[in-house]
């Protein structure tokens, strides 16, 4: 998240300055998906040399780029890698070159790994989860964070599709990512924290500690400012990393952990963080390092020692340019323009104030851009068209703003005033932006609801989240009765109304966690986390009732009501691991199965809730006939069922396939 530039007429007690370089640094390298992609099988001479040399190289990419590098540079000469090694030593070029300040082509790189997963679709999903995953870690570090998050977000829909504990390690890394990307970039602390907890929750739930997780969680708490959180994030990172034998990082949890201490005097303080100074060279830590010298700039300076803050300032300006380390250098500024300014040099202060304000414009101007072309390639109708020329517009008349600022850039006030302005400005325009962007792929433009696209990565997510062990997530398929005959006999507009009403009750109905989405025409899907068949049962009459209404028309009223089918995720008890009944697809075709039963009698609801599925039983065959599987399938009904009746029905259908 990048800082925003404080107005001149900040208090400049030590309180305030600590305070800020804590909001101001960066949250640590993005987390990296785990990088040992499955081996390609071969028998082929020199394989396992090969493969060791790639691994090399991932381990000599992060404090020894240059290295890794030429390393990659001569795999890939050699034009005989399969395209599984080649992908994988791309990878560890394309990190290693951003590293080493080459964007370009790392980007050029990225280009090249992206051609290759398009031009071979058959890979293995566990390759390609990692492969993109890295694919975004490249694109992070070299700037275009708008395509890392669609990386990312690629990254999660194949972990949610193959599960296991590899794809939610995965799955981690990535939602850590995107929580960076909200912060560094989009200024959005909220969204961020979001992120962070998800991450956080998975990381738990298969007991896995990040001290890299925990230190990002606990420095965009401070963003928030809610330190008891973040102090309490700190320690627990600290804790990780000392168990783990994270040395950088528990030296970054140190440096942050020490900036909070209240009952220190400011020289033990100083000479605490020279002594993590010392030991992140000795690593080395470029990033961390340039952190701690611009906190001790802020010491030194709130010690009454000027000219020492501005030498240790120009240090830490010094160290975070020698990498792609934006976040650092803004701390590094920031504690530049407070050592020129307490001592009495204007001009400088201003200068390194405007450097640093023309740095976060180009960093948000590139996102922008990026976000228009996305659009321009996905949306080309005519009102799309005519909202990307507005936003082309507004960068005609914020150019123009920008003319008018360096105008005014001799004025210290003026320049302050602008600076803020402009902050603000551009947060408002990115947040508008980002909801625009959301209106457009996540939600019907009918109802307002989530649509099926949204709908399906939702269900993704959920299928992979531990219910409670008396509970399931249940999900419900509604359709609206007699809709057609609505449609031919009062008119389209008549059945676009009951759309809307019809998806406003459900909005209403539904609780605030719930997921309610329009699934197509006129069917609507809500899924519920953590029912028993019970409550299940509660939700369905509720849903029922609250849907059924009026239709005043030219012709008279007429009574609109709705069938509703429901099914549990997992469908039965305990299913085995990576099992058909286990997805949510299943869930959904037993409750479109219970939607057609419900039919039969209208103005009700039917829902299959599934037992242990015993070992000469398959899921195909109970989804086929499901009332047919006694102790198998427990037929829920708002209306009197036949079970006798249905089940003789349900076997003789079964006989006749045979």
């Amino acid at each position: 998240m990048p800082a925003r530039l404080p107005p001149m007429s900040m208090p400049t007690t030590p309180l305030h300055r600590c305070l800020k370089l804590l909001l101001a640094p960066a949250l640590v390298v993005a987390l990296a998906a785990p990088t040992a992609a499955p081996a390609p099988s071969t028998a082929a001479t020199g394989a396992s040399t090969v493969d060791a040399m790639i691994d090399r190289c991932f381990e000599l990419r992060r404090n020894r780029p240059r290295q890794a590098l030429e390393l990659a540079e001569a795999l890939l000469a050699d034009g005989t890698l399969d395209v599984e090694r080649r992908i994988k030593t791309m990878s560890c070029q394309g990190i290693a070159a951003a590293l080493v300040g080459e964007d370009a082509r790392a980007v050029a790189i990225a280009d090249r790994i992206a051609q290759e997963l398009e031009r071979h679709p058959q890979l293995p999903d566990e390759y390609r989860m990692r492969a993109v995953s890295n694919l975004g870690a490249i694109l992070h570090s070299a700037g275009q964070v708008y395509r890392a998050e669609k990386a990312y977000a690629e990254t999660l829909r194949i972990g949610a599709r193959i599960g296991g504990k590899d794809a939610v390690l995965v799955q981690i890394s990535m939602l850590n990512n995107i929580g960076l990307i909200h912060a560094d970039y989009l200024d959005s602390p909220q969204a961020a924290d979001g992120y962070f907890q998800q991450a956080l929750a998975l990381a738990r739930s298969i007991e896995h500690e990040s001290s890299q997780l925990l230190y990002n969680f606990a420095i965009n708490r401070l963003r928030l400012d809610e330190r008891e959180a973040a102090l309490r994030a700190l320690d627990e990172a600290a804790k990780a990393a000392d168990e783990a034998g994270s040395v950088l990082v528990g030296l970054r949890v140190r440096s942050a952990r020490l900036m909070l201490e209240r009952d220190q005097r400011l020289p033990e303080l100083i000479a605490a963080l020279e002594g993590i100074r010392g030991q992140q060279s000795n690593l080395p830590d470029p990033a961390g390092e340039a952190a701690t010298l611009a906190r001790i700039s802020v010491l030194l300076d709130a010690a009454g020692q000027p000219a020492q803050a501005l030498a240790s300032a120009q240090d830490a300006f010094a160290m975070a340019s020698q990498g792609h380390n934006p976040q650092e250098t803004y701390q590094a500024l920031q504690a530049l323009i407070d050592a020129h300014a307490a001592l009495g040099d204007t001009r400088a202060a201003l200068e390194h104030a405007a450097r640093m304000h023309r740095m976060k414009l180009d960093a948000l101007r590139q996102q922008r851009l990026d976000m228009l072309a996305d659009l321009q390639a996905r949306n080309q109708d005519a009102v799309s068209q005519r909202e990307l020329e507005r936003v082309r517009y507004e960068d005609r008349i914020h150019s123009l703003k920008e003319q008018q600022s360096r105008l005014l850039r001799t004025a210290v006030l003026a320049l302050s005033m602008l600076l803020a302005l402009a902050a603000v400005a551009f947060g408002l325009m990115q947040r508008r932006r980002h909801r625009q962007l959301r209106v457009v792929s996540e939600r019907d433009a009918l109802t307002g609801l989530a649509n099926r696209h949204a709908a399906t990565a939702a269900l993704n997510a959920l299928a992979v989240q531990r219910s409670r062990d008396d509970a399931r997530h249940v999900l419900f398929l509604i359709d609206i009765d007699h809709f057609k005959q609505i449609n031919d006999t009062h008119g389209h507009h008549a059945g676009d109304a009951v759309l809307v009403e019809m998806s406003n009750r459900l909005r209403t109905a539904c609780r605030p966690g719930d997921l309610v989405a329009r699934w197509g025409g006129e069917e609507f899907l809500v899924a519920c986390a953590d029912l028993d068949p019970g409550q299940a049962k509660a939700i369905a009459g509720r849903l029922c009732e609250a849907m059924a209404h009026t239709l005043e028309t030219a012709d008279g009223t007429r009574a609109v009501t709705v069938s509703l089918g429901l099914a549990p995720i997992p469908f039965f008890d305990v299913p085995p691991e990576d099992h058909l009944a286990r997805r949510w697809d299943y869930a959904l075709r037993m409750a479109d199965r219970a939607l057609y039963a419900a039919k039969e009698q209208r103005d009700g609801w039917v829902g299959y809730w599934g037992a242990r599925l015993p070992d000469d039983a398959t899921a195909e065959a109970v989804l086929e006939y499901p009332e047919a599987a006694d102790g198998i399938v427990t037929v829920l009904s708002s209306h009197p069922r036949e079970p006798a009746r249905l089940r003789a029905q349900s076997l003789r259908e079964a006989g006749a396939q045979l």
